[in-house]
């Protein structure tokens, strides 16, 4: 249980719904009204992928959809819909599946199509396994979202069974604790589903399975509430906090592969046997020739071959051959590897790629992956078969490039479809049609004589949001740090302006990057409006330029990062004199980005005007000591172990809240109440310290976790930055 928060005694306004205000003036309604173009154009469409192509109770075959993610105009949260496959359907409109009730803080995090199951004794087809939480915890559950069409027989109304009317479908609850459940893997058959929960001791996090159909779980196609029967196949260690993850089965349902997380980057990856009455034991799978420990390496995008003749054929990225990561593929049974993007000297690659590869997925044809290029996205496939064979093509997508992710339509035999989802300075998110068979007709050769082909998508006019006029491309800067380290960073300046004000937006993780992604309507409201320029630095501490530079900030050396935000000020102030005004600067960010901007304000504050944190950190022994147990031992890896003497005397000292004498300008704290990662007592005791020597103001955002989900919440957090912005940034300007 959460412990509750002590306000003491401030008096709290409520200036909106799910907002409690302290020391915050009226929001204008001409702000309000101002954003709503920015709030509609945010409100961007993603998708899940394909649905399954399944058969109704009467043996009819049911072609399956795309699931589509949205916020309606009118709705608090999220909701899910259908849109046909082909994206010239004539079949325009979107199915709309979930209609939670308004005001609600509950989160869809995943949404995994099944064939079908018979847990209640009843085959019911199509549909998902969902993972949604309640109130923005984080504690998730699993749910199953089922259709009565597709049922042998209509069920009636279950205990616990949420309303989802007038939606298409009806959600059941599977899990009824508080325990946490997520990282769902459904076996190509349908045979199997694993998942991982903490549910053993809160602390551990372990991977279940349970059978999908020929389940004889003894549960009727009654009322009662159904509880998810599993066994555990990757129990403790014992030793510390295990945290394990389930990737993927094997096509004959034998091997199911893990990870066991060692810290927030890093992971190993173990193969457990699942074809006995007992699963064996995780065994780490120890690629030849890496360099790197399995502590310090990290895999990602883990599949088995869909290829029947390679059953236990893995493909992966992982950075245990160098600093970043790349695509390679291991044999289970004969314990080799092909590299087929790894850059080294000594190491033969089909094609070497010098980035981090971003995503990976395995069809029975080829796989396909995309690469971060200094946070664009680009997109690449390798066929298996055929007369391009073990190439790897590059796709050049005509589009204005920013940040692609992608799901295939395998499990559909179609392995060479795709759907695109597309981010960028011009739209929050847009879905698009790709085939990749045809472009196999036009492969052309670059001057370094590798593969490509240019591809034109096909955009589904019912997945893409309005988009606003005046949008400013990003631009990539770099500049040297204290010790000469070169920082980059994503720069917007307001079209047509000279000299600006900046504010400086730092991201959170920290191992995470700013990209070319699409930023949120206050990032469009303030170069458009305000006509504020915006920098989102990358320093050292971020992903996506390998191994090295995401460890310089770990631990003693955490307060460099910090320095890297004053040499950013200092080449503000040097070399950037002609666009930006360096007498008008803020910082910004959010989680670690919050703890950032803290940490900035702390030893920076002659050289800015004011500066906001969401949900950061404010006192690094007890954020460590109060985050969830379940993420508590990766924390302490990156950020250290305050249970060391040493350690917490550190973290002591360089804790914001023990230095906000040394704050001297304007803040504004926004947080949510039933945020499990950084809870909300941070804010609260920040804003009683650093409110008795500065201006500060607070908001405490209701039924919100890590991060703000709700529209209302949403819509008036962004309000009040910008009239934050409007007062102690822009006023310098009339001073």
């Amino acid at each position: 249980m959460a412990t509750p928060v002590d306000y003491g005694n401030l008096e709290f306004t409520r200036p909106a719904k799910q907002i409690k205000a302290v020391n915050l003036p009226a929001v204008p309604q001409r702000i309000f009204d101002g954003m709503k173009q920015y709030e509609d154009a945010a409100r961007g469409f993603s998708t899940s992928g394909f649905e399954r192509t399944t058969k109704d109770a009467n043996g009819k075959e049911v072609p399956g959809g795309i699931i589509v993610a949205h916020r309606p105009a009118d709705a608090q949260v999220t909701q899910l819909y259908r849109m046909p496959t082909d994206p010239s359907s004539t079949d325009s409109e979107l199915s709309r599946l979930t209609y939670f009730d308004i005001g609600s803080g509950r989160t869809i995090s995943a949404f995994h199509g099944i064939l079908e199951d018979d847990w209640r004794g009843v085959r019911r087809r199509g549909g998902a396994i969902t993972v949604m939480d309640l109130n923005g915890n984080e504690h998730f559950q699993l749910w199953r979202y089922w259709e009565d069409s597709l049922a042998d027989r209509v069920l009636p109304k279950v205990q616990g069974e949420l309303d989802n009317a007038p939606g298409l479908g009806r959600i059941e609850r599977l899990t009824h604790d508080d325990y946490r459940y997520g990282s769902i893997v459904i076996s190509q058959a349908n045979n199997f589903m694993a998942f991982a929960s903490n549910k053993e001791n809160n602390k551990d996090t372990l991977v279940y399975v349970t059978r999908l159909i020929d389940s004889n779980t003894g549960a009727k196609a009654d009322v009662s509430p159904f509880t998810l029967p599993s066994r555990l196949v990757a129990p403790s260690t014992g030793e510390g906090t295990t945290m394990y993850s389930p990737r993927s089965f094997s096509l004959d349902d034998k091997y199911l592969l893990i990870t066991r997380q060692y810290g927030s980057s890093y992971n190993a990856l173990y193969v457990v046997d699942i074809s006995g009455e007992q699963a064996s034991p995780p065994k780490l799978i120890e690629f030849p020739g890496a360099t790197e420990k399995p502590e310090d390496t990290a895999f990602g995008g883990v599949a088995f071959s869909h290829n029947v003749n390679l059953p236990h054929l893995i493909y992966c990225t992982t950075n245990g051959y160098g600093d970043f990561t790349s695509v390679v593929a291991y044999d289970l049974d004969t314990a080799s590897v092909t590299h087929i993007t790894t850059s080294g000297a000594a190491i033969q690659a089909i094609r070497p790629i010098l980035w981090e590869i971003e995503d990976l997925k395995v069809t029975s044809d080829n796989i396909v992956f995309t690469v971060n290029v200094e946070g664009w996205t680009s997109l690449f496939f390798m066929p298996l078969s055929g007369s391009y064979k073990n190439t790897v093509i590059e796709v050049k997508v005509t589009w204005e490039r920013g940040w692609l992710t992608f799901q295939t339509n395998d499990l559909n035999d179609k392995p060479y479809e795709l759907t695109l989802h597309l981010t960028s300075y011009h739209s929050r998110g847009r879905i698009t049609y790709l085939d990749l068979l045809p472009l196999l007709n036009d492969v052309k050769k670059d001057e370094n004589g590798n593969a490509y082909v240019v591809a034109s998508v096909l955009p589904y006019a019912q997945a893409a949001p309005p988009t606003v006029a005046h949008e400013v491309p990003p631009t990539l800067i770099r500049y040297k740090s204290f010790d000469n380290l070169e920082v980059p960073a994503i720069y917007y300046h307001p079209v047509g302006q000279s000299v600006t004000p900046v504010i400086i937006h730092i991201h959170g993780g920290p191992e995470s990057q700013a990209t070319a992604n699409y930023r949120t309507p206050t990032h469009s409201y303030l170069l458009n409006e305000l006509k504020i320029a915006v920098i989102y630095p990358n320093v050292r501490g971020s992903s996506g330029y390998g191994k090295k530079y995401m460890a310089a900030d770990d631990v003693l050396k955490r307060e460099d990062s910090v320095k890297d935000i004053g040499a950013l000020l200092e080449h503000i102030a040097s070399n950037m004199q002609n666009e930006l005004d360096s007498s008008r600067i803020a910082v910004a960010g959010g989680s670690y980005g919050g703890y950032m901007s803290l940490a900035t304000l702390t030893h920076y504050s002659s050289k800015l005007v004011c500066g906001i944190e969401n949900f950061g950190i404010v006192h690094w022994p007890s954020f460590l000591e109060n985050t969830a147990d379940v993420r508590r031992a990766a924390r302490r890896r990156e950020y250290g172990d305050e249970t060391i003497p040493e350690i917490r005397e550190f973290l002591d000292r360089i804790s914001p809240i023990n230095n906000t004498s040394k704050i001297t300008v304007p803040l504004l704290i926004t947080h949510g109440e039933n945020d499990s990662r950084v809870t909300v007592h941070e804010a609260v005791s920040m804003y009683k310290t650093v409110s008795k020597n500065v201006h500060t103001e607070l908001v405490i955002c209701e039924m919100e976790g890590h991060g703000y989900k709700q529209k209302s919440v949403i819509e008036f957090t962004n309000a009040a930055d910008i009239l934050f912005l409007e007062r102690y940034l822009l006023a310098q300007s009339n001073l």
